[in-house]
């Protein structure tokens, strides 16, 4: 496990995701950040690629740049071809309705929840805090090293652009 964690780390493309730190605290492993990524939560309508999901489908999200972030391009049952960039997830809720706060109504819309094995970080004790209460204008970023198998493993958190915490290899 470890020789593939760093062989992701130092094969695989750095992209950055964008997060939402929520904080939670573990008894025996310490602190850590609990990372929701906006690629987390997706509409299959949105995106191209296949309709029909379920909950513990393994499902492939090919990524594009756009801007500062990567963003979804679609989402399929079927890995990518070899030239795409992809990670690789598995679905962890199916929901058939989404609100929508401008009409204030339920609409009748798939919506996927997606865990990609990168949702904890583990930081220094008392630290976890310091990131969950970060002022209005600090911006957390992920970086992820994605290698050719949709594999992904956290690189480094950016604070402002600024790295806070970096994976080194072994």
């Amino acid at each position: 496990m470890i020789g593939m964690k760093q062989w992701t780390l130092s094969t695989g493309t750095p992209v950055l995701l964008e997060t939402q730190p929520i904080d939670p605290r573990s008894l025996f492993r310490g602190d850590y950040v609990r990372l929701n990524y906006s690629i987390s939560n997706l509409k299959p309508s949105e995106l191209t690629g296949d309709d029909e999901f379920k909950k513990h489908d393994v499902i492939y999200v090919t990524l594009k740049k756009q801007k500062k972030y990567w963003v979804p391009q679609s989402v399929t049952h079927e890995a990518p071809q070899e030239n795409d960039l992809y990670l690789k997830g598995t679905i962890q809720y199916v929901s058939q309705h989404s609100w929508n706060q401008e009409t204030e109504t339920s609409d009748e819309i798939t919506n996927l929840q997606i865990k990609y094995g990168i949702e904890n970080y583990f930081v220094p004790e008392y630290e976890g805090l310091e990131l969950e209460r970060r002022d209005n204008d600090q911006v957390v970023d992920i970086r992820v090293a994605i290698d050719k198998y949709g594999r992904s493993d956290i690189k480094a958190v950016l604070v402002n652009d600024i790295i806070k915490y970096k994976e080194t290899l072994l």
